[in-house]
């Protein structure tokens, strides 16, 4: 839930987990594969954050793969 907070070092490590498929306990040696889908919501604009810097334009375009965009509910009658 909103990945637009995510710190830039975790946007790193969320990244190369994506990319190699794997990971590493903490305290451990061995890598462990892993098969993962992530679905990630944000109220914020991605591309305007990467165009600031804020935002790792490569795991935008690891995790954009169906996005769903939906109207704010703010304002709409109850």
């Amino acid at each position: 839930d909103e990945i637009g907070d995510m710190s830039g070092n975790l946007q790193v490590k969320l990244l190369r987990t994506l990319q190699e498929k794997n990971i590493q306990r903490i305290g451990g040696n061995e890598l462990i594969p892993i098969d993962v889908r992530i679905i990630c919501a944000t109220n914020k604009n991605l591309e305007d954050m990467i165009s600031k810097g804020e935002f790792r334009e490569d795991l935008y375009y690891r995790i954009n793969v169906i996005p769903i965009i939906a109207p704010s509910l703010k304002g709409k009658e109850k």
